[in-house]
């Protein structure tokens, strides 16, 4: 009677006895992949598992709305009527039903009640929420004898010293006793001069005024 040996058994013996060893010292390939793959699991374990939350702007009824600011308008139970829109250049914003209502001026909170207004003559007892998602109104130009001249945005409230701050501080050859803001007043446009060492060396803090939306920083 013949005996079949099945291959597969003989190859299990053949590792048995004639085992293969891998030499790590010559593989130095090897090793090198083996510990990539380690630094890779481990950089993958310390991603978080959600991005981290960002806490939203928080902005008083009291500010005033200006263009390019981006509003969340909510109306509660009427999903339809909510809408994300922008201050348009011409100061207004559109929502279902209500077409080019003038927000540019206004504060939040009168926003609000102008909307609510318009939309009860359409709904019963609306209840209107406005927020201010992205402010892009207010902006101030800093120009002249500054490290980076240009226009900045500000989402806060900022003095004369900050501004310059963020424009790079003054050049060595700034006249930092003839400071000059321009400041929209209306039609008109005022005038403000500041000295800026006054303020610096603490004689006169009071010229490092609070700035306004659209003042001009002049530095001769």
């Amino acid at each position: 009677m013949k005996t079949y040996f099945p291959i597969t058994g003989l190859l299990v013996l053949l590792l048995i006895f004639n085992p293969i060893s891998i030499n790590f010292d010559n593989q130095p390939n090897l090793l090198n992949q083996l510990n990539n793959s380690k630094a890779i699991n481990l950089a993958w374990a310390q991603v978080p598992k959600k991005p981290p939350e960002v806490a939203p702007i928080q902005i008083p009824e009291s500010y005033v709305i200006g263009q390019g600011d981006v509003l969340e308008v909510f109306v509660w139970r009427n999903e339809q009527l909510s809408r994300q829109v922008t201050v348009r250049p011409d100061g207004k914003i559109s929502l279902p039903l209500i077409q080019d209502l003038h927000a540019e001026g206004l504060t939040v909170l009168q926003l609000k009640e102008r909307i609510t207004r318009e939309f009860k003559q359409y709904i019963q007892n609306p209840t209107v929420t406005v927020i201010v998602s992205q402010i892009k109104s207010y902006k101030i130009n800093v120009l002249g004898k500054v490290a980076s001249p240009g226009v900045y945005p500000i989402t806060t409230k900022t003095t004369l010293l900050e501004a310059i701050s963020m424009a790079g501080g003054l050049t060595e050859w700034a006249k930092k006793r003839k400071i000059t803001v321009i400041r929209n007043e209306g039609a008109t446009k005022k005038k403000i001069r500041i000295n800026y060492k006054k303020i610096i060396s603490g004689k006169d803090p009071t010229q490092n005024i609070i700035l306004q939306r659209g003042d001009t920083i002049v530095v001769p």
